[in-house]
């Protein structure tokens, strides 16, 4: 299988969560935009955090590879992976979850690694 899905499904959901996080919060405060300075730093910190799950993920995805696992079930194990990695790192951080992060981080998670497709080489 092609590294490209893991390489896709990390960024994208790292770069739309550093976007989406923000103005879902402003629609909160019913400031919109006022929220988008954080960009950038929610995209180094979404970066640096998730380097621990995107580790496990390749491992796995490695794993999956060897094996000639179904397409269905390695998107569906991948997938499962990132989310409790998003919760995990929550978790860790904010000694609880933050509802907010959460959920935007887990939608966008599941809706770009659905989205992409895993190859065969």
């Amino acid at each position: 299988m092609r590294w490209s899905y893991v390489f896709k499904h990390w960024a994208s959901t790292i770069l739309l969560t550093s976007i989406l996080l923000p103005i879902f919060t402003g629609f909160a405060r019913h400031k919109i935009f006022d929220e988008l300075w954080l960009f950038p730093y929610i995209l180094v910190g979404g970066t640096l955090f998730s380097l621990p799950t995107l580790f496990i993920y390749i491992i796995t995805f490695h794993i999956l590879n060897h094996y000639k696992v179904e397409i269905k079930w390695i998107k569906t194990i991948l997938i499962s992976i990132t989310l409790i990695g998003i919760y995990l790192t929550s978790y860790l951080l904010n000694n609880g979850i933050n509802l907010e992060f959460v959920l935007t981080y887990s939608a966008i998670a599941i809706v770009s690694g659905v989205l992409f497709q895993v190859e065969r080489k």
